[in-house]
């Protein structure tokens, strides 16, 4: 999986099909195929995991293979046909004798169900898993360790559920936990469901403060229970952390999903916020990242004020760039100061902090963290 998912993210989705369709264990062959039917959703990768499926023959790896391909097909819209596996995923685990056996199948179905954003039944399903485990403690000396197996799976999947279902999930890995003197881990999901239910309560603000103070691993984590444009506007901020500690590739990539949220999902958070980050970029030396916001910026003033605040940031470091951004100011008034700064004329009020691009007396810019 490694190897597949290096050539996933290089884009060489052949060679990555060719590399799953060459695992011997059809299992981890299935689940391979699902991970390049994700980023590559072509007939002939799901036409290899129908092979594959028919290759099986255990009932409990058969009952987990269907649950994998009703997952893909959820994936593709193909949503009935995805029920149907997932319906046939759940007659042959009932069939299984062993319960220690039958709870851990129903786990892994579960899990392809949360993948599937079936979270409800996911739920129920592994609750259902979780008391076939504990009767058979008594039975198996096995039942313990796929206990521990079951309940992290359960906490995997509540940290990519995006509401306040999470709760519910941590709420019952916890107990597993519990039930089996994992106490630290019980104790560990207790403050996070205490974090889930802050944000929940407080919104972004909540998801700032552990900015703020340096938390940004649960400031990541905690941004998926934001609505998606004040996720956008938090993972902005997250970028410019990164940038501001040294970290310029994490800085990008949050950057870049940021933009993916506003631009692909249309959720385009409030102008004085961008307009807020932009200056906060512009302030330790980053020039293109307030270039692209300026673009998403709606409000022609404001984005023309971003971009002669731009346009001057630039004139040190490539002045044919400030001048063809300044050329594309749509506020004239604006346009006409900041092309007679970058000639050099005489008002260069920016260079000692004075407002250049404000709209007039009294209206100074907005403050970079407005």
């Amino acid at each position: 999986m490694g190897r597949i998912r290096y050539l996933l993210e290089g884009g060489n989705y052949r060679k990555a099909l060719k590399e799953a369709m060459n695992i011997q264990n059809p299992l981890p062959r299935l689940i391979a195929l699902a991970k390049i039917l994700e980023v590559f959703p072509r007939d002939e990768v799901l036409a290899g995991m129908f092979d594959t499926l028919d290759s099986i023959r255990g009932t409990p790896e058969r009952a987990v293979a269907h649950s994998i391909l009703g997952r893909a097909l959820y994936s593709l819209d193909r949503d009935r046909e995805a029920e149907l596996h997932f319906d046939r995923a759940l007659e042959l685990a009932e069939t299984i004798g062993s319960p220690r056996i039958r709870g851990e199948v129903l786990a892994a179905v579960s899990r392809n169900l949360v993948l599937s954003e079936r979270y409800g039944d996911a739920l129920d399903l592994f609750t259902r898993s979780v008391e076939l485990l504990q009767r058979s403690r008594g039975l198996s000396p096995s039942a313990v360790e796929s206990l521990i197996g079951v309940a992290r799976l359960i906490e995997k999947s509540a940290d990519g559920v995006p509401n306040e279902m999470a709760l519910a999930f941590y709420r019952l890995a916890r107990d597993v936990y519990t039930s089996i003197s994992f106490n630290l881990q019980a104790k560990y999901l207790e403050e996070k469901m205490r974090l889930v239910e802050d944000v929940l309560k407080r919104g972004k603000a909540a998801v700032r403060e552990l900015i703020e103070t340096g938390d940004v691993e649960p400031a990541i984590e905690m941004a998926r229970f934001l609505p998606l444009e004040e996720r956008a506007v938090v993972m902005l901020e997250l970028s410019y952390w990164f940038h501001l500690h040294e970290q310029p590739k994490l800085g990008r990539r949050v950057f870049d999903d940021a933009l993916e949220i506003i631009l692909v999902g249309k959720f385009k958070p409030p102008d004085r916020e961008l307009m807020g980050v932009a200056r906060r970029f512009l302030r330790i030396g980053l020039l293109e990242e307030p270039l692209l916001l300026a673009g998403i910026v709606g409000d022609e003033k404001l984005a023309s004020r971003l971009l002669g605040e731009i346009a001057l940031a630039y004139s040190k470091r490539d002045p044919e760039k400030a001048r063809s951004i300044a050329e594309g100011i749509r506020d004239e008034s604006v346009k006409r100061r900041v092309l007679k700064a970058l000639e050099g004329g005489s008002d260069v009020g920016y260079e000692q902090g004075l407002p250049l691009i404000s709209g007039g007396e009294g209206d100074r810019a907005l403050s970079e963290d407005d």
